[in-house]
């Protein structure tokens, strides 16, 4: 959270907050602007870009005031059960409602966002593997108003992450059941780094810290913390914490050595070491949620998906374009179609800036022969008798 002096009686931050939810929408005009493309600008504005409802779980680069845009990990919210994934064990209940919704196959207890009673509806659940996507956040000139923004408090972030492990626990023994076709393996690679696929019957159990535990959250020191939680990154809550150390405990030392080259590619001043043109630029709203986005106009993720890869697709195509552009140049010496001359049935050859360079050429490079020959006589060595 990033605070801005203007407005003291409201929370204006300059970047939004990670764990909070918020409406997105993609851009795509102003990612295909700058390749000054007649054609990929077309297809920009043909574009049909929906409001997206999302959770942000992370900040990718140290935020900086007048930035033209923040980098973010975020994550599709959806408002039905977990589609059925029968090759990699994913079952409709590996899923969590979000308060006021209830509904869970197995009477899993909801997340509740806080403040109480401000997350607008009652029919969103968190995916287990979820695709979560890089994005751009635009900045605004008026900065982000979070007065009234929705969030996922400690307790309820380590309640997510235990919740994600034990639906991690239940793969393996899902997989062995499968057909002999899907190997244990191939379901293995599609694990998330938030949930680590580990051994059956051994998952960790975390204890959820009881509402005394987490009373520091409401006292003075939490609000220091929460206005200066982004330069100490440490202190950015107890759920961070305690999701790095359950993750430590079951990650293979394979899933170890990827995270370690993860956060080697990764600058913490410009994001990931990765191709930004293609990283997709979204407008953001993180306040009043109900007003920029009603509860039955909320897309399938897969939308969002298929929005984010076809604004590659376009960039890609903008890209070899322009290359095909700067590499296609006349030849200087082509003389080119022939031109009719008219009645005199006379015809010649239309040559560069009006000029053949075949003759000019021919004459150089016999003048330069005589220049040579000229300068070997000049500086040649006389010839001197020696008496044998």
């Amino acid at each position: 959270m990033h605070f801005s002096d203007s407005q003291p009686d409201r929370n204006i931050v300059y970047s939004p907050s990670p764990g909070s939810y918020a409406i997105i929408r993609l851009n795509p005009v102003e990612m295909v602007r700058r390749f000054d493309d007649p054609q990929a600008l077309l297809q920009a504005q043909a574009m049909r870009s929906k409001s997206y409802l999302v959770y942000l779980y992370y900040e990718l680069a140290l935020p900086f005031p007048n930035q033209p845009w923040y980098r973010f990990e975020v994550e599709p919210i959806a408002t039905s059960l977990r589609p059925e994934d029968t090759a990699r064990g994913i079952t409709p209940d590996m899923c969590i409602p979000i308060f006021p919704n209830t509904t869970h196959p197995n009477g899993r207890e909801p997340l509740q966002p806080q403040p109480e009673g401000l997350f607008p509806y009652n029919n969103c659940y968190h995916w287990f593997e979820a695709k979560a996507v890089n994005v751009r956040i635009r900045a605004r000139s008026e900065e982000f108003d979070e007065t009234h923004a929705v969030k996922l408090n400690a307790r309820s972030r380590i309640q997510m992450q235990r919740l994600w492990l034990e639906d991690g626990a239940r793969l393996p023994d899902i997989v062995e059941e499968a057909p002999p076709a899907q190997s244990q393996h191939e379901a293995a690679v599609h694990h998330s780094a938030r949930a680590p696929a580990i051994p059956p019957r051994s998952s960790p159990e975390i204890p959820v810290p009881s509402d005394t535990d987490l009373a520091h959250e409401h006292g003075p020191l939490s609000d220091a913390i929460e206005s200066n939680r982004r330069l100490p990154t440490a202190f950015d809550d107890y759920a961070e914490g305690a999701s790095i150390m359950s993750e430590l405990t079951v990650t293979h030392s394979e899933q170890s050595n990827n995270s370690v080259e993860d956060i080697a590619a990764m600058d913490i001043f410009s994001g990931p070491n990765d191709d930004v043109e293609l990283v997709p630029l979204v407008d953001l709203w993180i306040s009043e949620l109900g007003d920029q986005l009603k509860q039955e106009d909320i897309p399938d993720p897969q939308e969002m998906y298929a929005e984010f890869d076809h604004i590659a697709k376009i960039i890609r195509e903008a890209r070899v374009r322009s290359y095909a552009a700067l590499t296609v140049l006349p030849h200087p010496f082509d003389d080119g179609p022939t031109i009719d001359m008219g009645k005199t049935g006379k015809s010649r050859k239309r040559t560069l800036f009006g000029i053949s360079p075949v003759k000019p050429w021919g004459k150089l490079r016999t003048r330069v022969k005589r220049l040579s020959t000229r300068l070997e006589n000049m500086f040649r060595l006389p010839y001197i008798l020696i008496w044998p």
